[in-house]
């Protein structure tokens, strides 16, 4: 008896429930059209009763009001989950299409470059060139070439006027780290030693600027103070461009960056870190760069430019430089 009377009273509930009018004014709206019963039906089983179901033949879920929710760019992906409703995408990207943001027709999920414009072949990278390198006759010529149209540079004068620009009292720490720059053809990870056209006029200029005359008085501008780098990993070897003579009696001091020299014939007190070797207070950076007896040197990223005329010098305004 007393399972019957349960099972009647869950009944009653269950029935009480279906009959909860969620929305009155829907409600009533509805029975001023239809009856009471109809009103109350869920014609396609949806869940949702007919007073508050917008498509009430449709089966959708009650947070569409009973309707399907909609896919209106044709994906395959439902708006309400779809980050691009309007675009059509795959699932993979949350429904919107994959970018090129580049614009070389290499997806970004595919492309190993995406903001810089590349081939396929390279995964969406641009491809580096093979330096093409030259016979002996080839090398010879551009030196001869090169000696011809700069004949003119007098390298010591201009030494003298770039080295004065240089002023220690304004370094923080008692050491200056120094680094000589030549810019090769060649890109980063490639043979950097190729004997390419671009490459060894390079090496012809940072010959002619580095003499034995200009090295030694460069290294003894703070000479308490000037520490040299030289060695591997470094791509700037001193032993190359000045005579062991120079170097003799020089001490040297090993640090992760290859060996040091410093200028006055004493160990420099910094401790082996790049963070205190390389720093931008106490670093001397220079690159040379020229162009038919007209000169460009950038002195820690300032530039300087000289028109060079029967071995004299005359500052010139980079326009000038350029024409």
């Amino acid at each position: 008896m007393k399972i019957k009377a349960s099972l009647l009273l869950l009944l009653v509930i269950s029935v009480f429930h279906a009959q909860e009018i969620k929305d009155q004014d829907a409600f009533k709206k509805c029975r001023k059209e239809s009856s009471k019963k109809n009103c109350l039906s869920d014609q396609d089983k949806d869940g949702v009763q007919f007073y508050i179901d917008e498509c009430p033949e449709i089966s959708g879920p009650e947070l569409n009001n009973g309707c399907p929710w909609p896919d209106t760019d044709g994906d395959g992906i439902f708006d309400n989950e779809d980050a691009c409703p309007t675009v059509a995408g795959p699932t993979q990207n949350n429904g919107c299409p994959w970018p090129d943001s580049d614009g070389d027709g290499i997806l970004d999920k595919d492309d190993v470059c995406p903001t810089i414009p590349g081939d396929a072949e390279n995964k969406g990278c641009k491809a580096i060139p093979t330096p093409k390198r030259i016979t002996v006759e080839e090398l010879q010529k551009i030196k001869s070439d090169f000696l011809a149209k700069n004949k003119d540079i007098n390298y010591h004068a201009l030494a003298d006027f770039i080295f004065k620009k240089i002023d220690g009292k304004h370094f923080k720490n008692n050491v200056l780290y120094f680094s000589m720059y030549r810019i090769f053809e060649a890109g980063c990870g490639m043979d950097r030693t190729d004997y390419s056209a671009g490459n060894m006029v390079q090496q012809l200029i940072f010959q002619s600027f580095w003499d034995e005359r200009n090295f030694k008085k460069f290294a003894n501008l703070y000479p308490d103070k000037m520490i040299l780098p030289v060695g591997r990993p470094l791509l700037y070897d001193y032993e190359n461009m000045v005579s062991i003579e120079t170097l003799k009696g020089v001490p040297k001091l090993e640090t992760k960056y290859g060996t040091m020299y410093n200028a006055k014939g004493k160990f420099a007190e910094i401790p082996v870190s790049d963070k205190t070797i390389i720093t931008d207070s106490d670093k001397i950076d220079m690159f040379v760069y020229v162009k038919e007896n007209k000169v460009a040197i950038s002195l820690n990223k300032k530039n300087f430019y000289f028109s060079c005329k029967n071995s004299k010098i005359i500052e010139i305004p980079e326009s000038e430089f350029n024409n």
